[in-house]
């Protein structure tokens, strides 16, 4: 079965939103070298950048969940572009640390309608059979965004400032805003374009969804925060190669998600949550290489890196389709719930992993607390799984 052309055009601004409204979140990680010469700020300070946030996201996503059932899917997402459009000007114009600060606050909360918003949209326009495969698109948006960045982020700082990378991504919101008026419907709640889903509760058992996805995020995301510092101090590679490492590992993410997908839709709603469970295996045994490349070298750190992030992309794209398939008719509050627990397991896990990196003088603690995190995350997911899946009608 394939997607009309209006579903494509809104699984397309959809995921280019969602990459744009995380891109403030991820900056500081990408071009931390830049960051430190011209502020002269530590690694806990630019863990806090990131963490700050994505927490400020974890901590609005219940209330984002209820503003898209009030609002529709359309304001909301246009609102998190004007948010991160205003947060980035500010950012970019005044140049400090506390700017960055205020930023991260104003960009993070906006941010947290992003989510429930495209999930809502997503729902109402694609089939059943190609929802995980949507969804991951839709994901693909954030990797898309840092290989970009990654790629270039580092090397712009460096010719020019750091303002300047700030400055493009704020064009780039603007232009998301106005594309995300134009084709997003004013959708609310659930699956069918009925107005009741406020009106369904949470499945029982749903508040594993959070749980499990606090500590996927949190084991997982210092491999888009720090594995750039870490290639860069830890392994003497330049800046311009630690960011195409970083690059070309979530380039490739993209398209192992993309087959994860597929096989995900194959396969059913009954397959996901075990998928998710593999792939936190996997995901925490590419830590480890990453890990071990500090002894063995470079060649081992990329093949880490590349696995770690796709697998890492496979697991938040296939949880999204997860949650409609528990869900349908709570779509925008059960996001709300699921992306608090994963937001805050974002504001914990890339500022305590620096604060560790600073008080040890070495990353190896802080990558092995990652895997420690993974493993926690498998009970929880295998927990989520026993949530009942809601069947539905759109097909």
């Amino acid at each position: 079965m394939t997607m009309s052309r209006g579903a494509t055009l809104v699984v397309a601004i959809c995921s280019i939103c969602s990459g744009l409204g995380a891109a403030l979140g991820f900056l500081p990680g990408f071009i931390a070298t830049t960051f430190r010469d011209d502020l002269g700020i530590s690694k806990g300070q630019i863990g806090l950048l990131v963490g700050l946030y994505f927490g400020c996201t974890g901590l609005g996503s219940i209330m984002g969940g209820r503003l898209t059932d009030r609002f529709g899917a359309r304001a909301v997402v246009v609102a998190d572009m004007v948010s991160v459009t205003i947060a980035g000007a500010f950012a970019a114009a005044v140049g400090t640390y506390w700017s960055l600060l205020v930023a991260a606050i104003i960009g993070g909360s906006g941010y947290a309608l992003v989510n429930a918003g495209t999930n809502v949209a997503m729902a109402h326009a694609v089939p059943i059979r190609r929802r995980t495969l949507a969804m991951s698109v839709k994901t693909a948006g954030v990797p898309a965004m840092a290989a970009i960045t990654a790629a270039v982020g580092p090397w712009a700082a460096n010719r020019w400032s750091w303002q300047h990378v700030i400055w493009a991504l704020v064009i780039l919101t603007i232009l998301a805003a106005v594309g995300a008026g134009l084709i997003l419907g004013n959708d609310r709640n659930g699956e069918g374009g009925g107005d009741t889903g406020s009106l369904v509760p949470l499945p029982t058992g749903f508040i594993w969804f959070p749980v499990g996805a606090f500590l996927l995020i949190a084991g997982s995301q210092p491999m888009y925060s720090w594995v750039v510092p870490y290639l860069e101090q830890s392994l003497d590679a330049s800046p311009s190669v630690a960011g195409g490492i970083s690059a070309v590992a979530s380039a490739v993410g993209v398209v192992v998600m993309i087959f994860s997908a597929l096989r995900s839709d194959r396969t059913g709603a009954d397959s996901r949550v075990a998928l998710i469970v593999v792939l936190l295996f996997v995901n925490a045994g590419a830590i480890l290489m990453v890990l071990l490349a500090d002894a063995i070298g470079l060649a081992l750190a990329i093949v880490g890196t590349v696995i770690g992030i796709a697998v890492q992309l496979s697991a938040i794209g296939t949880m999204h389709a997860t949650i409609v398939d528990r869900a349908p008719g709570a779509v925008a509050r059960a996001t709300g719930w699921t992306m608090t627990g994963y937001y805050l397991g974002a504001l914990v896990s890339p500022t305590a992993f620096g604060v560790v990196a600073d008080v040890t003088d070495t990353f190896t603690w802080s990558w092995m607390a990652t895997i420690a995190l993974l493993l926690l995350a498998v009970p929880a997911w295998r927990a989520a799984g026993r949530v009942a899946i809601v069947e539905t009608t759109n097909v």
